[in-house]
């Protein structure tokens, strides 16, 4: 039989009984302020923003003259722009402390940071928000990357195109990638961001001759593929920081959100037989709502099951020589991607195939032969053929059908190997039953952002702290702390999801 890893983050339970029916802000230096002053002391400037910021300032009068006269126009930007023009902020540090900015000589600092290291409050990092669209159309672009370049640090937008990116003060100067299938890739000063509501991505496309691709078949791309699993993936174990959440609608009414900040550590990808390892740092999710009159739909496994669509690590059927016969393929153009042409493979199941495999499209980096994101998904074959695996258990006198399975995987280069950076699990069931009247379709949908990579000495989590396959994420989350991310990143709710939890929320 076909094997379809990626089935268990699918498992559903059914169970017949009756059931019970702003994020913290980062730090103040983002804060827009407006202010014009001509040949005016240093003091002067310094309370006008302290009354508009709603904060006060702290330095030394010996490093610093307070009487100095400066002059300094802004208009709707941010405290450190202004700031920055002020000091300079390559040379002076600004350190928030509850509501009191302090500026120090960066020298200064450094001598003082060792000593004060053991009763230093966590420093307040950058949150970092605006929308990506289409420069053409205007619309937004949903799940574009914005990363710290050359750092395995990074979100992605939402559905509706905006983005949160919590950073470092320390990495306020360096620079942030955007991109996103299809389009050029924006380099940009981390800090100019504060000031910017809107980025424009333009849009490229770019054909098969214009970057001199030698003729290919897609049989010699897949045998590349496979041949250079080894150098493009990482070969060592890796500690992962990733974001998790999941949803769930019944119709159009969410019923339940539960999301969580995760390690994962990282397997090898040469060690086919060693899993991923999972834990929950912490999480959070809504009170208990209203669901259905006389279901509760249940995903079993959670942030565990979906890091199963990390399709190299699993080497899914799609890329597996051995279950090569049950598709096809063909190599459907060339997109840029990363400031890189990738190809884009699409492959589907063959006619006679009598497993469920799926449809869906490969993107391969031309130079490298890595795959850097791949979709794929059942048609309405693949879904009558999967049905028996996806529904574990069901109430007498239910009919429960898939009607829409839908996965994708990203991966991001960091350091000459690609990991794994983001997958998502969209899945809907129609569920009916004509003795209690009930037609009604369920929603799930699972998303994991990776935001951060590093190395590790970890070989294994405890098992008490590991999450596994059989266990129910949100049944695993207790409490809702609306406080809780700090500087944590994670994908910023759309507007539907910010209201939903919002509502959900209310006592």
């Amino acid at each position: 039989m076909v094997k379809n890893t990626s089935f268990t983050i699918l498992i559903v339970l059914l169970l017949s009984f009756v059931s019970k029916g702003q994020q913290q802000d980062g730090s103040v230096l983002e804060s827009r302020v407006t202010i014009v002053q001509k040949n005016q002391p240093l003091s002067s400037i310094l309370n006008q923003l302290s009354w508009q910021a709603g904060i006060y300032f702290s330095y030394d009068a010996k490093l610093i003259d307070a009487d100095k006269i400066y002059n300094i126009e802004a208009t709707n930007l941010s405290l450190f722009t202004v700031l920055d023009k002020l000091f300079d902020a390559r040379k002076y540090t600004f350190s928030v402390l509850e509501n009191q900015v302090i500026i120090s000589k960066k020298e200064e600092q450094i001598k003082k940071k060792e000593e004060e290291v053991k009763d230093s409050i966590p420093e307040k990092y950058f949150f970092l928000t605006g929308k990506i669209i289409d420069k053409k159309k205007k619309e937004a672009i949903p799940y574009a990357s914005i990363s710290l370049y050359n750092k395995p640090i990074g979100t992605i937008t939402n559905s509706d195109g905006d983005f949160l990116l919590k950073i470092h003060p320390d990495n306020i100067f360096d620079t942030l990638t955007i991109s996103c299938m299809g389009y050029a890739q924006i380099n940009i000063q981390a800090n100019k961001i504060l000031d910017e509501d809107i980025i424009a991505m333009e849009p490229i496309s770019i054909r098969i001759k214009e970057v001199k691709v030698t003729a290919i078949t897609p049989e010699e791309l897949l045998n590349k593929i496979r041949d250079n699993l080894p150098n493009n993936y990482s070969n060592s174990t890796r500690l992962m920081t990733a974001f998790y959440r999941e949803t769930l609608r019944e119709n159009e009414n969410y019923i339940n959100i539960a999301e969580a900040v995760t390690e994962i550590l990282k397997a090898p990808y040469s060690n086919i037989y060693k899993n991923d390892v999972i834990r929950l740092i912490k999480g959070r999710r809504s009170p208990d709502v209203q669901p259905f009159k006389w279901l509760n739909f249940k995903l079993q496994g959670g942030p565990y099951t979906i890091t199963q669509l990390d399709v190299i690590k699993t080497m899914e059927s799609f890329i597996d020589k051995e279950y090569q016969d049950f598709y096809k393929y063909n190599i459907s153009k060339v997109i840029w991607y990363n400031n890189n042409p990738v190809y884009v493979l699409e492959f589907h199941p063959v006619d006679n195939s009598l497993f469920p495999v799926y449809d869906g499209e490969m993107y391969v980096h031309r130079e490298t032969f890595a795959i850097v994101r791949a979709n794929f998904r059942f048609n309405k074959s693949g879904l009558n053929k999967a049905q028996g695996v996806l529904i574990k258990k069901k109430p007498l006198g239910f009919k429960v059908k898939p009607t829409y399975v839908h996965y994708s995987v990203n991966y991001q280069e960091y350091k000459g190997k690609w990991y794994l950076s983001g997958a998502r699990s969209s899945v809907k069931f129609k569920v009916r039953s004509k003795r209690d009247k009930i037609n009604s379709e369920y929603h799930s949908v699972s998303d994991l952002l990776v935001t951060n990579i590093q190395t590790t000495e970890i070989q294994k989590f405890a098992r008490s702290e590991s999450f596994n396959k059989r266990d129910i994420f949100v049944e695993t989350i207790n409490d809702y702390d609306a406080k809780f991310w700090e500087n944590f990143n994670i994908i910023k709710p759309d507007e539907d999801l910010k209201n939903a939890f919002k509502n959900l929320t209310i006592k």
